[in-house]
């Protein structure tokens, strides 16, 4: 084959141009184009091409958006457990209770009134204690857990599998691209000269 045909058949096939354009770019006829490209099968291999392309693209947007659903539902988990805590929690309060305890020693000998030594022992306890549920909290709980919901995307099984189907079929178009087995049919209306130009 000519090196400006094989120039040719892969811009046609990498798409943006016509049999006319072609035949002006490289100083030939349109008929001549028509021909090399019928005897090759430029149209078929060209759908073959958008096929596979489809294919790979809707299995990468797949695999994407599986990773992306897998990363929302672990964040949505790890959320849903401090939910679940603090709805344990609404009715606990927690009472700080201080303590101060404070020594003081005096020199005895010289002069029993002055200060030596000052020491001050502070402690802390946190206590536990059942209040009533705090209303407030248990509003946004609920928002919280209604946006947990939305994060999710929570979709029917009809919507699933659907969407399952979708992509079943076109793995299965694909494939007959590949094997080559789905027979081309190209029909030109009787405006020929319309498609010319």
């Amino acid at each position: 084959m000519e090196d400006w045909k094989k120039k040719a058949k892969k811009e046609y096939l990498r798409g943006g141009t016509s049999y006319r354009k072609l035949a002006e770019k490289y100083g030939v006829s349109r008929n001549q184009i028509e021909q090399i490209a019928k005897r090759e099968g430029w149209v078929a291999l060209k759908r073959q091409i958008a096929d596979k392309t489809a294919a790979k693209t809707v299995e990468l947007l797949s695999d994407q958006q599986a990773n992306r659903a897998a990363r929302i539902q672990t964040i949505a988990d790890r959320l849903l457990d401090k939910l679940e805590k603090a709805v344990d929690e609404l009715n606990l309060q927690l009472v700080k209770n201080t303590e101060k305890e404070k020594i003081i020693e005096y020199d005895h000998m010289s002069r029993p009134d002055k200060v030596t030594r000052e020491v001050v022992h502070e402690s802390e306890m946190l206590t536990e204690v059942t209040t009533m549920i705090d209303r407030k909290g248990l509003r946004e709980i609920t928002a919280a857990l209604k946006d947990v919901r939305d994060i999710q995307m929570i979709r029917s099984e009809a919507d699933v599998r659907e969407q399952e189907a979708r992509i079943a079929n076109l793995e299965r178009q694909a494939q007959k691209a590949d094997a080559g087995n789905e027979p081309i049919q190209v029909i030109l209306s009787s405006d020929l000269e319309e498609y010319a130009q």
